[in-house]
């Protein structure tokens, strides 16, 4: 039997599922050269079948054709990361076709094939990476960063249990001179304490949060995201520091989950002018998850909600208050009326 319309079949397959991988790349993580690599790869495509196989255009035939059977369309996806995945399974299925049957109508076009295929997988990988995490993305109202000398008498542990009562959004644990073991016991106990509702966040050290499987919070200067990701999975969210929507969008694109922005006042715990609620306003506008940092409090948790900002990551505001719980239920339940009105997911 003749092979060339199976090949025809999938060269088109495979160009359409490439065509969606450098679109994706293209508009949504805007990055010029991975698009380029999947375009680049599409018109090679285009080009082998031209030169090594024969004009099958009268034989193609979709009446005939039981693969379009209605059974076995492709269902409806989730999400861009649904999009990508189906995209390039599609891809590496019909690369694989392409090459070992095409070595029997022409070698010139299976090592071709071959040649195409080469770094696949791993462009493959970087592209779903940098999409993100394969579960939806929540907006939080409030992160309380847990330093324990911030804590009164460094009784962490009450404060974690006011934290655990009052039913906190997310903790992040930020210790940045610990190192990684007793760092990681820390984690382990202040985990034992939380619900499970509570998202735990690890400042800075991927190796802990891979280690526990806990979500991490990057600086600038720290792992790039794709590099993090590639150690901690796609199940972990990932939240990159920012002062301003243009660092928030690139964060976005280069595969963080959530930004934080800052600092929006002056602050004992950050050493930069305060960028002010604006910046913050202006990212949670453009529909990123976000957290405006630096200085924040009970007292001026206003002055943000006026910008519309719907999320806030908070230390001594909350470390240091009278009553923990009660601060913290006082600024989830503003912020969640701010959140109604969010364009964030």
């Amino acid at each position: 039997m003749r092979a060339e319309r199976l090949l025809d079949a999938n060269l088109n397959r495979a160009r359409e599922g490439l065509r969606t991988l450098e679109e994706l790349a293209r508009l949504i993580l805007e990055d010029a050269d991975l698009a380029e690599s999947f375009r680049s790869r599409r018109r090679q495509l285009g080009e082998l079948g031209e030169e090594q196989l024969p004009d099958v255009l009268c034989d193609r035939s979709a009446g005939t054709d039981p693969g379009l059977a209605p059974e076995v369309a492709a269902g409806p996806r989730n999400d861009l990361a649904g999009v990508a995945a189906a995209a390039a399974g599609r891809v590496g299925e019909s690369l694989r076709v392409l090459e070992e049957v095409g070595s029997t109508v022409s070698p010139t076009f299976s090592a071709g094939i071959q040649g195409i295929r080469h770094g696949w997988y791993d462009l493959d990988r970087d592209l779903r990476l940098r999409l993100g995490t394969r579960k939806s993305v929540s907006q939080p109202r409030l992160c309380v960063l847990l330093t324990c000398e911030l804590c009164p008498g460094g009784d962490w542990a009450r404060v974690v249990d006011a934290l655990a009562e009052a039913g906190v959004d997310m903790v992040q644990i930020r210790e940045k001179s610990w190192p990684d073991g007793p760092l990681l016991r820390h984690a382990e106990a202040v985990r034992a304490r939380l619900p499970s509702s509570t998202r735990l966040v690890i400042n800075d050290r991927v190796a802990v949060a891979a280690t526990l499987g806990l979500d991490v919070h990057l600086g600038q200067q720290d792992l790039p995201t794709l590099e993090a990701r590639k150690l901690l999975g796609r199940d972990v969210q990932i939240g990159r520091s920012t002062s301003g929507l243009a660092e928030a969008q690139q964060a976005i694109a280069a595969g963080a989950d959530l930004v934080g922005v800052g600092p929006m006042f002056v602050s004992a715990t950050k050493d930069k002018p305060p960028v002010g609620p604006a910046a913050a306003g202006a990212v949670a506008a453009a529909g990123i998850p976000h957290l405006a940092i630096g200085g924040v409090d009970l007292e001026n948790l206003d002055l943000l909600c006026e910008q519309g900002v719907s999320g806030v990551a908070i230390c001594r505001g909350v470390l240091e208050a009278k009553d923990v719980a009660e601060t913290v239920q006082a600024i989830q339940s503003r912020l969640g009326m701010v959140a109604k009105d969010c364009p964030c997911p």
